[in-house]
């Protein structure tokens, strides 16, 4: 499983904006795993299973 870690400020748009964020990297093929708090923003991580198959005997 892979992870992606983005730092997320949400400045004037707040958190319909962090809906945006979360919305793209699910394009990507990502799941929101957590969001957290810093003192000047958000650091929101995604995890994304692997791509590679594994054949069925």
């Amino acid at each position: 499983m892979s992870y992606r870690v983005v730092e997320y400020d949400s400045g004037p748009a707040g958190m319909p904006g962090m809906e945006a964020l979360i919305n793209e990297w699910a394009a990507k093929g990502y799941s929101f795993h957590q969001a957290v708090r810093e003192a000047i923003g958000w650091c929101c991580s995604f995890s994304r299973a692997s791509s590679r198959l594994v054949p069925i005997f």
